[in-house]
């Protein structure tokens, strides 16, 4: 009898750093795997795996590779907070290059070969935006800029693994959408994909 393969989707949000003593990112993760759980698996038939990532570079070098080889995901969103975004940021792109800005064990990455390379998404994150805006839960934009720090790194460590299947999306803080809202959102991002690229 052949064994059906387990499809699965990877969600990750970020630990603590700096004055985000709570992470907005993370908090939203933990409420899109409850309110979509259920909906995920039996409209999908797709698992929803969910992983808080430490602010560290080491940590990134080693777990987003092993992420994709372990979960051999239908795609990986990643999600982090910033403290300028008013509606959900979808990042277009990122950079192997330029991380000055020392993570939560006060290190910054060694800069390698491909420290000149940008990497882009070739999921269409205009689409997104579109979908996130009509269900006006709440409002989603393009960046080009990830911000040079984890979320970026994060993003560009994925990419160079797949760069079909993997979006960055900034989310506000609470003072601006209450976790409720920001989970409806990428709810919203999670369905799109899964219709249009699974």
């Amino acid at each position: 009898m052949e064994q059906i393969k387990i499809k699965n989707i990877v969600v990750t949000g970020f630990g603590p750093f700096g004055e985000h003593k709570i992470n907005a990112s993370w908090e939203a993760v933990k409420e899109l795997s409850k309110i979509s759980n259920d909906k995920l698996k039996n409209k999908y038939e797709v698992n929803l795996i969910i992983e808080e990532i430490p602010v560290a570079y080491d940590h990134v070098d080693s777990r987003v590779p092993q992420l994709w080889k372990e979960y051999d995901p239908l795609f990986m969103i990643h999600v982090g907070v910033s403290g300028g975004a008013k509606c959900l940021t979808i990042e277009n792109r990122a950079h192997g290059y330029g991380y000055l800005k020392k993570d939560v064990k006060q290190c910054s990455p060694c800069e390698g070969s491909d420290c000149e390379v940008a990497l882009a998404t070739e999921i269409d994150v205009k689409k997104i935006c579109e979908e996130v805006n009509k269900k006006k839960f709440c409002e989603a934009c393009v960046s080009d800029d990830a911000g040079r720090y984890l979320c970026e790194y994060t993003y560009f460590q994925s990419l160079r693994v797949q760069c079909k299947k993997t979006i960055f999306v900034h989310v506000p803080d609470f003072d601006v959408y209450p976790t409720s809202v920001t989970a409806q959102g990428l709810d919203s991002i999670v369905c799109h994909l899964l219709e249009n690229l699974s």
